[in-house]
């Protein structure tokens, strides 16, 4: 039997994000040794004018590589990549092919309502009825979706999934709390910097270690202004080596996301067997049962956030559960094995 020939798009594999953590997750997996994949950039980190130059060279592309693939598979978030994924899926249904829009935006919501007016709501549901399948990443997304967007028959639930490291976390003796994701108000970063102080007059050796691009300068000049340099690290942007350095240093994660798909940064945590604390934004549920693998706060309370921190690391024991317990679940239910099977199966269903 010959294999399904699969054209999917998306962000560059270099462009920071979950996105390409998915997609290289694909390629780890041999996603492209089941079907015959081909992947192509739609997007790459830099100025506009070179973020429309790579969308315009990946649509001429398009146009030649869409004549012989089975299935176009669309990476989408919100915002921009709407718009810009909104013309290769409009030339795929011109051309009569099967399409997968893969939705991954934590905020659609806001962007479909706060963001949009009657008219480009239209647009939107038009350019999602073009659609064969609507991958979204959580029961909450399902429903929304369903309710607003598209037509319900149509949605399929595709966790977010990790590669199980072979590393097993026994040491939690450490006070260091790891966030990694873009530094700024939509990831709660504001929220947990004011916390810092409260957490900091209890555990007086706390490290919080941030991991990631964004509004860098704004956050430390907020440190720099209450005082707390010798609690908090700054790390950049970490590339997989320095990821794997900290997931593995560090024996809690928070992310006090007000917006998320489903974060790949909690499933990478918890499968490293991080006490785990977030919010209950997007799919953050669905992988974190509370009290049981992990603490979810509302987004917004930073009392909730500090006495989170305060309860995980004042106690070595808490930690260990909360962790030993976090890994066991994403091994159970987010391993990306699994994730592989059942995208080859929708593959196989969208193509009948």
């Amino acid at each position: 039997m010959d294999k399904l020939r699969v054209l999917m798009i998306g962000p560059g594999r270099q462009v920071k994000g979950g996105i390409t953590t998915v997609i290289d997750n694909y390629y780890a997996l041999g996603l492209d040794k089941q079907v015959d994949l081909k992947y192509l950039p739609t997007m790459e980190d830099g100025s506009k004018i070179k973020k429309l130059l790579v969308a315009a060279k990946a649509y001429i592309a398009f146009g030649r590589l869409v004549k012989s693939c089975d299935i176009v598979h669309v990476h989408m978030a919100a915002q921009a990549s709407f718009s810009r994924k909104a013309m290769f899926i409009k030339r795929a249904h011109k051309a009569g092919k099967k399409i997968i829009i893969h939705q991954h935006a934590a905020d659609f919501n806001k962007f479909f309502f706060d963001e949009s007016d009657d008219l480009k709501r239209e647009r939107i549901k038009s350019i999602f009825a073009m659609a064969d399948k609507v991958i979204v990443l959580s029961e909450e997304w399902a429903d929304f979706f369903g309710k607003n967007v598209c037509d319900p028959s149509k949605i399929q639930i595709l966790y977010n999934s990790v590669v199980m490291p072979e590393y097993v976390k026994e040491n939690y003796s450490d006070h260091n709390v790891l966030l990694l994701g873009r530094l700024g108000e939509r990831k709660g970063t504001y929220d947990l910097l004011k916390a810092i102080p409260g957490v900091a007059e209890k555990i007086p050796d706390v490290v919080f270690y941030l991991g990631g691009d964004g509004d860098i300068k704004r956050c430390k000049k907020i440190v720099e202004e209450a005082g707390l340099q010798e609690f908090v690290v700054f790390l950049g942007w970490v590339g997989n080596e320095e990821k794997e350095k900290q997931l593995r240093s560090c024996s809690t994660f928070i992310l006090p996301s007000y917006y998320e798909g489903m974060p790949m940064s909690v499933l990478e945590a918890m499968s490293y067997g991080l006490a785990t604390i977030s919010t209950n934004a997007g799919g953050i549920p669905q992988i974190i049962d509370q009290g049981v693998d992990g603490i979810r706060v509302e987004a917004g309370d930073v009392e909730a956030i500090k006495d989170a921190l305060i309860r995980v690391l004042e106690n070595e024991d808490e930690r260990k559960r909360l962790g030993k317990a976090g890994r066991l679940k994403i091994e159970q239910k987010f391993d990306f094995k699994v994730n592989v099977r059942k995208l080859l199966d929708i593959y196989r269903k969208v193509e009948v």
